[in-house]
């Protein structure tokens, strides 16, 4: 069984937005599942990408600075990459790692 889920949950009734929802762990060893997603949504025209990460038991520093890499690339190609929510675990590894203010929540 997968560590990490990843669903298509919302489009924010246009195509060019689009709500992740992840469930489990986001670590080291699977944060690729996460930049292949993110890739494909964006390539699909998906430029504007929201990431609900509320039902994540455990997130590692590594995985949030592949985030930020993430939102990086999404704004070179026109979009945006934003949280809309977080587990406890998540706001635990944005304040170790220093992230916070990098990784933005959206409403």
């Amino acid at each position: 069984m997968d560590r990490l889920a990843i669903y298509e949950t919302s489009s924010g009734g246009s195509p060019a937005f689009l709500t992740l929802t992840l469930f489990g762990e986001l670590d080291v060893m699977n944060v690729g599942q996460l930049s292949d997603a993110v890739v494909r949504e964006l390539k699909a025209g998906h430029r504007h990408l929201l990431l609900d990460l509320n039902e994540i038991t455990y997130c590692d520093n590594g995985s949030l600075f592949t985030l930020l890499g993430m939102r990086h690339a999404a704004g070179h190609a026109g979009g945006s990459l934003a949280l809309t929510s977080a587990s406890k675990s998540v706001h635990e590894a944005l304040d170790r790692s220093g992230l916070r203010d990098l990784l933005p929540f959206t409403r």
